[in-house]
């Protein structure tokens, strides 16, 4: 919507234009995608959405355990995006993890510096946490939407990977804050 360019890809993280950062706007296909499909592509870019996140946690901190922690949940969100490759056979390879070489132009991350400097690192966890529980909302949202079947079933197996995400980033944030 800022600069019109076309896109096309299958995922396209964090629903932003590489180029502005502005919003994107869905151009309907026709055919129409089917539901099962349609479910696959939004666990997929939010798996890549989330990798790219955490990498930009990682790189935002200067703490190493936590840099390291972030590292190993960015590797988990693309684990995820890969299984959702091979099990359904979409055939997307490398391209959606690939490195554009430049900053993705979105404020947000500007913002994740910003706790970052100022020590205020389980700012950062909270903001992870919150991301987590949104897609464990969106996930569980969808899974009731669906009668008992195939797209059910991947939306309740992608919610229960963000409950094991949230617990591990509660987990290390009450660590920083020295909870036990």
């Amino acid at each position: 919507e800022g600069c019109f360019k076309r896109s096309r890809g299958f995922a396209v993280p964090f629903g932003r234009c590489e180029f502005c950062g502005g919003n994107l706007t869905r151009v309907p296909e026709d055919p129409p995608t089917d539901a099962r499909l349609a479910a696959l592509q939004e666990a997929y870019q939010i798996e890549v959405t989330s990798h790219l996140f955490y990498l930009r946690l990682a790189a935002a901190v200067d703490d190493p355990e936590s840099a390291d922690f972030f590292e190993e949940m960015s590797r988990m969100e693309r684990d995820h995006a890969i299984e959702l490759d091979r099990k359904y056979h979409l055939h997307l390879g490398e391209e959606p993890f690939r490195d554009l070489g430049r900053p993705l132009p979105y404020p947000f991350f500007e913002d994740l510096r910003f706790f970052a400097e100022s020590g205020h690192l389980t700012c950062l966890f909270d903001c992870a946490i919150e991301l987590e529980e949104k897609t464990l909302r969106f996930f569980a949202e969808k899974a009731d939407g669906f009668p008992e079947g195939p797209e059910k079933d991947l939306y309740q197996e992608l919610a229960a990977e963000e409950v094991e995400h949230i617990a591990l980033l509660e987990s290390r944030r009450d660590r920083l804050k020295g909870v036990r």
